[in-house]
């Protein structure tokens, strides 16, 4: 499926186009969660910040409807050969634009927590997470755009084992009898959520360079969210 849908994007400059802005959201978003994670982390005035992440969003939001209305265009005029491209650009999209969203929360938690992080047993696992986020957003959108299926597995495994160890610092937050004042713990909280969701979207994303629509959010016929069991 993802072949053609390079084929398809190389001969046709509709979809084209919807490469270039679904290429420019991954890009933004980046920016989005680095700004977000560096306020939350108390490194960057969130002040300093705010309006311009909230411009930033809205300018995935707009990238979004954007590629939808060019879909449905060139769907309807005698393009349905590209049906399954179109698909996959839906669903993409959708996580990009999700992905915008969390951002904001992250950030939204920098601004409400107005206390010192005591917990470094949470913070510096936070902390790595966050680098190996951000070293998702490439490897994710280099595998989109040149449809390089080993990269794209590797990325999605590596969304797999992010997603795990945010659930484990979770767990470690909510046990009972734990040490970490009641809003700090909240704020790490959240922070480990948000985390999971930014990786499970990245790692979506990349599942469409080897699945068929059907399995898009699948590793192999496993949705990427099923817990272990």
């Amino acid at each position: 499926m993802f072949k053609e849908l390079i084929k398809a994007f190389r001969k046709t400059d509709a979809l084209g186009e919807m490469f270039t802005q679904f290429a420019e959201m991954l890009q933004t978003g980046r920016w989005m969660f680095t700004t977000a994670a560096a306020v939350v982390a108390k490194t960057t005035p969130a002040d300093e910040v705010h309006d311009e992440l909230f411009t930033r969003d809205r300018r995935i939001n707009r990238l979004e409807r954007s590629i939808r209305e060019r879909i449905m265009v060139h769907l309807v005029t005698d393009h349905a050969q590209d049906v399954g491209v179109c698909l996959v650009l839906m669903s993409v999209v959708k996580d990009a634009e999700r992905i915008g969203d969390y951002c904001k929360n992250i950030l939204q938690i920098g601004e409400m927590f107005h206390g010192d992080y005591s917990r470094a047993e949470y913070t510096h696992p936070l902390g790595d997470l966050t680098e190996r986020i951000d070293a998702l957003f490439p490897m994710v959108a280099d595998a989109f755009a040149d449809a390089i299926k080993d990269q794209s597995e590797q990325a999605v495994s590596k969304s797999v084992i992010i997603r795990k160890q945010c659930d484990m610092l979770l767990g470690q937050l909510l046990t009972p009898g734990g040490a970490t004042p009641p809003a700090e713990a909240v704020a790490l909280a959240m922070r480990a959520r948000f985390l999971k969701r930014i990786a499970a979207h990245l790692g979506n994303i990349a599942t469409s360079v080897n699945n068929p629509v059907p399995l898009l959010d699948y590793d192999g016929k496993k949705p990427l969210d099923e817990p272990e069991g």
